[in-house]
Parts: C-alpha cells; structure tokens; sequence
C-alpha cells in the first residue's frame, strides 16, 4: 500500500520553501524556472561546469516531507515507473516539444531505470508540463490517451524520439502527426484519434499543468527528488549524486525511527 501522505502545504509557498531549504543547482540546460517569490528567472545557459547534489544538510526531513506532499504513489498510474514505495520519488515536469527534455528523456532517464528504477529504489512520476502552446497540449493529451491503451511510456519515447521531426507542427498538424506514431507503436489509431478529443483527459494534463506553475516551475525540464529541485538537463551524475544522497537520508530516516520509512 502507498504510504501516507503528510499535509498538503499551501503550493504557492512549496517552492520557496524548497529554494530556503537547499542549494539549488540552477547550471539550467534551456530550463527557465522561476525561483519562488523573487521573480528571478534562470534561462538557458551552459551547462559546462554544473554543479553536483544540491547541499541539504539539516534539511532533509523537511525536503522529504515537502516531496512527499506531491507524490502520488499511486500503483495504477500509468505515467509512473517504479515501486509505489520506493524511497526516492523524481518528479519531472515536462514539455513534448522542450529539446532538452528530450535530451533527458534519451540520454539520462533509462541510466536512471537500470540503475535505480528497476531495483526498487527510485520511483519517476511524470508531469506534464505544456508552456510552448496548443501544440504542446495536444501532445500532453496524446500520451493520457496512449495510456489509457497502456502505452503511455511507449508514446513517451517514440514522441521524444521524434523531437527533430515534430518540431514546429502547427496545432492544427499534430494530431496526424500523432496519430501517425500511435499506429507505429501498435495502437488502436480510432480509439487514439477519438481520445485526443476527450475534455477529462485535458483535464487531467491541465491538473499537471496547474500543479507545476504553483510551485513556481516556468519552463522545462524540472525536477524534484524528495523535493530537492533539480533545474534542467543537468548531467547524469548530478541526478545519480541526488538521487544517491536522497536514498542516504531515507536510510537514515529510517534508522532513527526504529526501521520505519
């Protein structure tokens, strides 16, 4: 069973929160994030000499009780990789037509799955996250209806895996463009096409939408993991160095409260 949920904090102040509570690693890949009440924005710089897991030391149980108040851990979402119970959640807020999400999603996700996925010990919740428009939208709304075939992952990677190719469809172009790549991945093209129509499954992309912008995330890809933010496409070993030091304070969690998580 899912563990339970702490309070829901009031979202508007989540990120702050989180900004006041870490070192945040902001060396953003195309990322740009406002960073809580101040108004600043991180855009689009290097990514040469990024910085490692963001310092939370003394910090820890209130970023995991942070996290865990967007966590669903709920075993039948199909937008989720991973253990309902594992003790690391990353949570990632994306964009379909980001090229640094796809980069993401081709270069450093699968390292994750077969490092730390399939061993139980990370969870990924995904987010979507559609800032750049109607096309975006209607992307967001192509996977909800790829998953409800239980194909969302499938969708996922085919549609980043097409990034160069869909880039600069028009709204009014995409949806035979996605239908296109459902019927490659083997799905019922008249259920995907009469999907991409339904208002819960906008809902549902809108409900993401809204629950990344009240945390204060403006642009794409980002991230938490145990409510550390993670902004951008940062390199592989900054999210194995987060993820790594989330697993330790989990552990250590646990340790101090006789076992339990």
């Amino acid at each position: 069973m899912p563990r339970e949920k702490p309070a829901q904090r009031e979202p508007g102040a989540l990120w702050p929160l989180l900004l006041s509570a870490a070192v945040v690693v902001v060396v953003a890949v195309g990322a740009a994030v406002r960073l809580g009440g101040g108004g600043e924005e991180v855009a689009g710089s290097s990514a040469s000499g990024a910085a490692g897991a963001p310092d939370t030391a003394g910090a820890s149980d209130d970023l995991r009780e942070m996290g865990e108040s967007l966590a669903r851990r709920d075993a039948d979402d199909p937008t989720a990789l991973g253990d309902p119970d594992a003790p690391v959640v990353l949570i990632a807020y994306s964009d379909f037509q980001c090229p640094f999400c796809a980069k993401w999603v081709q270069e450093t996700q699968p390292e994750l799955v077969d490092r730390y996925v399939e061993s139980g010990e990370l969870r990924i919740e995904w987010r979507e996250f559609p800032y750049k428009g109607e096309t975006s939208r209607t992307m967001a709304v192509g996977a909800r209806a790829a998953a409800e075939q239980g194909a969302f992952w499938d969708y996922h990677e085919a549609v980043y895996a097409a990034h160069d190719d869909l880039e600069g469809t028009a709204p009014d172009a995409v949806g035979a463009e996605l239908t296109a790549i459902a019927e490659d991945i083997g799905l019922d093209t008249a259920a995907f096409t009469e999907d991409l129509e339904r208002r819960d499954l906008a809902e549902e992309v809108e409900a993401d939408f809204a629950e990344g912008r009240n945390i204060g995330v403006t642009g794409t890809p980002a991230f938490l993991v145990n409510g550390r933010p993670v902004i951008g496409a940062q390199p592989l070993d900054t999210f194995t160095q987060t993820i790594d030091q989330a697993l330790a304070d989990a552990e250590n969690g646990a340790d101090a409260s006789g076992g339990e998580g």
